[in-house]
């Protein structure tokens, strides 16, 4: 074919159609995408999740003398007045292995509140832990009494959203052990702690707010595995 002769139309069909089929193409990956594709995987299906827009009679609130925390305008917020105050909202776990993750983010205040997830909680002195803060600051650690064992010591950590930004904190808990992530991003891994309750933790660091805008479990049994679900009811006959 000469460069003056007009491409017969078979090859202008060919072309118009191979273009769709990529737009098409680029469209369903973006789709698949956003519904969270690259994801890591999950514990299994999502179990529960609480935006703390309705009904919070799943949790138990602690908050250290001076501190609030409390649902409010459709979020969790912890409210501090002074540094060294501890908040956290607990609930119960599923059996054997689940996911959980939570977004948060300081809103008020000097910046270097932290923030996060707590599991395996026992007591005020038997948990684990992993927060972050607004400075860029990350650390994943099991408390035992006195003793604190650090899985990634506090330091700074790249993938951290700065400042107010929300960042999403999670962990993946099996038997064999904890992996640790932080939008999506892997933290570290450490040995799993006992059983225990679950839900997110704020340390203050000075008078401020923090706002947990969600909280999301996931377990192999999906919904019907929820230890905090109502018992069904039977109609009499």
């Amino acid at each position: 074919m000469s460069p003056d002769t007009p491409a017969p139309p078979w090859l202008w069909r060919a072309a118009a159609w191979g273009f769709a089929l990529l737009l098409a193409g680029v469209a369903a990956l973006a789709a698949a995408l956003a519904l969270g594709l690259a994801d890591p995987p999950r514990a299994g299906p999502l179990l529960w999740e609480d935006d703390f827009k309705g009904e919070t009679a799943r949790w138990t609130w602690r908050a250290s003398e001076g501190a609030r925390l409390e649902p409010r305008a459709g979020a969790l917020v912890a409210e501090f007045t002074a540094a060294g105050q501890v908040v956290a909202a607990l609930a119960a776990a599923p059996p054997g292995a689940f996911t959980l993750e939570v977004a948060g983010a300081q809103t008020e205040g000097e910046t270097g509140a932290r923030y996060g997830l707590v599991f395996g909680w026992q007591d005020d002195a038997h948990y684990a832990a992993v927060l972050v803060n607004g400075n860029g600051y990350a650390e994943a650690f099991q408390q035992a009494g006195a003793t604190r064992t650090a899985a990634f010591p506090f330091q700074q950590w790249p993938h951290l959203l700065d400042g107010a930004a929300s960042n999403r904190v999670r962990v993946d808990v099996t038997a064999g052990g904890v992996t640790a992530r932080i939008n999506d991003e892997r933290l570290t891994g450490f040995e799993a702690p006992a059983a225990g309750r679950l839900g997110v933790m704020a340390q203050s660091a000075g008078p401020g707010r923090v706002v947990f805008s969600w909280v999301r479990v996931w377990a192999p049994g999906g919904p019907e595995s929820d230890p905090g679900k109502p018992p069904a009811t039977s109609r009499a006959k």
